[in-house]
């Protein structure tokens, strides 16, 4: 699938036909002749022997960094340990374990690899050149980190401070919401019986901490949950690279822009935070991440502002798990009737929560990715883990039902969830991580433009006014979807973790948190299911839509965004293929419908 860009592409990677199967064929050579050694547990910081001299050069594609595997705490006594993944696998029913792989080739033998993820052995760190030991990592991981205790400490070790990209682009960006105002306030009080509320308004997130501390002069308390998404087996991590989105990083980039925040703000904050960490399917890891949770009822709801940042597949095991958590009280959302035991007692502290949801597989992978000649080598490694993405594409599957209760759930308690999509994402089309099926004032939606994509103006002036659209209620008409597929970035760099490195994302979803308005009324959550099969396969849906574009815009946004939108088209001089007829098939914008 061409990418919005054209970027050159690596010369050591060849994506043939013949190449992949090659590579289906050397991934399950590995496969068999790995079962035949008998199984054993191998610590992640123990030295690998290289690939056997019989394996051709040409696919010497190894990764240069180390595999990491986050061994994970007992789930009913935090502070022991449990058998990290190899183990689990070796102990589970069917008796599936991925084999052990080379960690690298001789120095000269080193190729680039095809990376999902960027290619470094620790996220964020480029300093950072040594695997951090598992004791380590087991201490900070699944476990409640209080502020200026002793894991926090290690944790700065573990995993130092972020190192955030030069400042990109997001559009739409927060201030599209308009500002509460008298007036408004009135005319939304006694004419809500009349329209319902399509969106939140902007308002001083002073009068929020009011709420929240009851107007004593004390901290605000701070919790932040990472969860991180899909991590490959190590098997297959020397062909696609090394995971580079871990819990510890996601906690680390939001505990700075929350401090960064709260300091301009003048509030004194104590940040508390827990790195939910766990490889497997998304159920398997909602059902291990509650028993985590539940160790820590009581001091999850001493807190204020409760803060979840998740990527990819973490989304929606972020959605489930609250909702779950939500469900069985473990979270409570104004804390007067939580009890937990003689230790906890009762309190009357509310609390709000924020939901950061980058780059989620929220209506799965770009469809039709599942037949490709690399994905179906790949799932013969993954098997359940790669095809449950896919279930996500089909609306009445159970991951998808249970994905649209767990938003129902949480909205119902006023969490307030921030999507961001990334506009030249490889592996989640823009309508899916923008969750376009679900629609509520508590969702707020922006996409993530990477400079560096040299996405054409054009494109981006037609996701921020659909976007703009639609978090204020309307209809973009379809455009997003008719685009996205069109929009695919490069198998090697894509935008799918470049996202998780821009400070701006993290700072959004506070912002939409603490300084938007509540709802009047409990309003439901909308579904919007569609098709994903016709996306794209008609031409003539995109002029229709971008003819419901305009007239959307001309009516709730202005003539302004029209006239540039005009300019920047006839400016536009696409270079791929996908652009070339897209801007073929928008010809009739020429004559402004």
């Amino acid at each position: 699938m061409a990418s919005a860009t054209s970027l050159p592409k690596s010369p050591n990677v060849n994506l043939s036909t013949t190449s992949l199967k090659s590579l289906s064929n050397s991934i399950n050579k590995n496969k068999s002749d790995s079962e035949e050694v008998p199984e054993q547990i191998v610590h992640k910081d123990e030295a690998l022997q290289p690939p056997s001299s019989k394996r051709s050069r040409a696919w010497a594609v190894w990764s240069s960094s180390k595999p990491q595997t986050n061994a994970t705490n007992d789930v009913t006594n935090p502070s022991k340990k449990i058998p990290n993944e190899d183990h689990e696998r070796s102990q589970s029913p069917s008796g599936d374990r991925a084999p052990e792989v080379p960690e690298t080739l001789n120095p000269e033998d080193k190729g680039t690899t095809w990376s999902f993820w960027p290619k470094s052995n620790h996220v964020g760190t480029e300093k950072h050149s040594n695997v951090v030991p598992e004791t380590d990592l087991d201490a900070v991981i699944n476990t409640l980190i209080p502020p200026t205790s002793e894991k926090d400490t290690l944790l700065s070790e573990v995993e130092p401070g972020p190192d955030f990209q030069t400042p990109n682009i997001m559009v739409p960006d927060f201030e599209i919401l308009p500002k509460q105002t008298i007036w408004s306030s009135l005319t939304k009080l006694f004419s809500f019986h009349d329209s319902e509320q399509k969106f939140l308004s902007r308002t001083d997130m002073h009068s929020k901490l009011q709420e929240l501390t009851t107007g004593e002069q004390r901290p605000l308390k701070i919790l932040i949950v990472g969860v991180h998404g899909f991590f490959p087996t190590k098997m297959i991590r020397p062909f696609i690279g090394e995971p580079t989105g871990t819990s510890t990083k996601f906690i680390k980039e939001a505990e700075q822009i929350v401090k960064s925040y709260f300091q301009k703000q003048g509030q004194e904050i104590e940040i508390s935070k827990i790195a939910l960490e766990k490889e497997g399917d998304i159920f398997e890891r909602v059902d291990f991440f509650f028993e985590i949770m539940k160790n820590w009822s009581k001091e999850i709801n001493e807190v204020d502002f409760i803060y979840f940042v998740t990527h990819s597949q973490g989304c929606p095991v972020t959605v489930m798990l609250l909702s779950r958590l939500i469900e069985a009280g473990i979270i409570n959302m104004d804390n007067s009737k939580f009890f937990n035991g003689i230790d906890s007692g009762f309190t009357s502290r509310k609390k709000i929560i924020s939901l950061l949801a980058m780059a989620g597989i929220n209506n799965g992978p770009f469809y039709g990715a599942d037949q490709t000649l690399f994905v179906r080598a790949y799932q013969t490694i993954e098997r359940d883990s790669l095809r449950e993405l896919f279930e996500f594409q089909k609306f009445d599957s159970i991951q998808s039902k249970k994905f649209l209760n767990g938003l129902r759930v949480i909205i119902a308690n006023n969490v307030k969830i921030t999507f961001v999509g990334s506009i030249n994402d490889q592996l989640v089309p823009l309508y899916s991580s923008m969750c376009l099926f679900a629609d509520h004032p508590n969702i707020f939606r922006t996409t993530f433009i990477d400079k560096a994509s040299m996405t054409p103006s054009f494109i981006m002036r037609i996701v921020k006014i659909a976007g703009t659209l639609i978090n204020l209620g309307h209809d973009d008409h379809g455009i997003i979807k008719e685009l996205s597929a069109s929009l695919a970035g490069p198998l090697t760099g894509g935008g799918h973790s470049t996202v998780y490195n821009e400070r701006q994302v993290y700072e959004l979803g506070i912002k939409f948190a603490l300084e938007t308005t509540d709802t009047l009324t409990n309003i439901p959550v909308t579904y919007k299911p569609f098709k994903l099969s016709e996306l794209g396969t008609n031409p003539y849906h995109l002029p229709w839509s971008m003819r419901g574009l305009i007239f959307e815009t001309k009516k709730y946004i202005g003539d302004e965004e029209i006239n540039l939108l005009y300019k920047e088209f006839e400016d536009w001089k696409p270079e791929t293929k996908q652009l070339k007829d897209i801007k073929y098939r928008l010809n009739g914008i020429r004559y402004k419908l």
